[in-house]
C-alpha cells in the first residue's frame, strides 16, 4: 500500500521518506472550502508554492500537490505546481467525469494524477471514471459526509457506498479515508478501518491530521513498519476472519451514526 503524507514540515517529510512513505502531499485547495465545510471541524491548509519547492529540492520521493477544484485557474495552478517540482497532482471536488477529463487534458501526461472522489455526483459515475487514465483515486469521506448531510464520515463505509465505489475501481490504485498509527483512531479504532481497506483492495492511503496528532514521539520508522506488517497479515486472512472484521466494524460505526 502506497502512503502519502500531508505535510510541509521538511523534518517530518524527511522522517517519512526514511520510513518508506512514498510521497508527501502539499495542499493548495482553498477555493470555496470554508463555506462548503462551515460548521464542521475540518482542516483548511495554507500551503504555498515555496513549500513545494522546499520539499522537492530536499526529498527523493515525489511531492504531490492538491490544487483547487477544476476551474479557469486550473491550468495556471498545475503549471505552477510542476514548475515548483510537483510529480503528482491531486484534483478535489470533481462533480463529473468531464471535470476529470478536463484535468487530465491539462496535465497532459506531465505528472501522475490523483483524483478525489468526494461528491455524490462523481460517486454515481465511478464506472465511467474508471475508464479514464488517471493514476490514483481517493474517496474523500469528509466532503462526502458534508455533501450528503451525514452525521459521521463513516456512514459511507457502513451503508455500502465505499464498497460500491471500490468494487467499480477494481484494477486501479485507490484508497479511502485517512491512515493513522495502529492503535489510534477515535471513535473508530483504526485497525478496523485498515482491515476494511485491505478487504476492499485499497492500494494507497493518506496519512492525515490524525496521524500527525497521534504519532507524538513514537518512532516514525517503527510505526510505518507496523502498519505494513498489519496490512500483510490482513491480506492473509480467511473468509471467516474477513467477514468477522467487516461486521465488527459496521457494528461499531452504527453506534456513532
Amino acid at each position: 500500500m502506497k502512503l502519502f503524507l500531508f505535510t510541509t514540515d521538511l523534518t517530518l517529510a524527511q522522517k517519512a521518506e526514511d520510513a518508506g512513505v512514498e510521497s508527501v502531499l502539499v495542499d493548495w485547495e482553498r477555493k470555496g472550502k470554508a463555506v462548503r465545510q462551515s460548521g464542521h471541524n475540518l482542516e483548511i491548509n495554507q500551503d504555498s508554492p515555496d513549500d513545494v519547492k522546499l520539499l522537492a529540492d530536499n526529498l527523493n520521493i515525489p511531492v504531490t500537490v492538491r490544487v483547487n477544484p477544476i476551474g479557469y485557474y486550473t491550468k495556471d495552478e498545475v503549471n505552477l505546481a510542476i514548475d515548483c517540482g510537483a510529480k503528482v497532482i491531486m484534483l478535489p471536488m470533481s462533480k463529473s467525469v468531464k471535470d476529470v477529463e478536463r484535468f487530465l487534458k491539462i496535465i497532459d501526461n506531465r505528472t501522475e494524477t490523483l483524483v478525489q472522489i468526494e461528491t455524490p455526483e462523481l460517486v454515481n459515475k465511478v464506472g465511467e471514471l474508471n475508464k479514464l487514465p488517471w493514476d490514483y483515486a481517493h474517496v474523500g469521506l469528509n466532503d462526502l459526509m458534508v455533501a450528503k448531510g451525514n452525521r459521521s464520515i463513516w456512514e459511507a463505509v457502513a451503508d455500502g457506498t465505499v464498497e460500491e465505489v471500490c468494487s467499480k475501481l477494481e484494477g486501479k490504485k485507490f484508497g479511502f479515508g485517512g491512515v493513522t498509527v495502529l492503535g489510534g483512531g477515535t471513535p473508530i479504532p483504526f485497525n478496523l478501518i485498515l482491515n476494511e481497506m485491505v478487504r476492499l483492495g485499497c492500494s494507497m492511503g493518506i496519512l492525515r491530521r490524525s496521524f500527525k496528532a497521534e504519532i507524538l514521539d513514537r518512532d516514525f520508522n517503527s510505526e510505518i513498519e507496523i502498519l505494513r506488517m498489519w496490512i500483510k497479515s490482513c491480506s492473509k486472512r480467511g473468509e471467516k476472519s474477513i467477514q468477522h472484521d467487516h461486521e465488527l466494524l459496521k457494528g461499531i460505526i452504527k453506534k456513532y451514526i
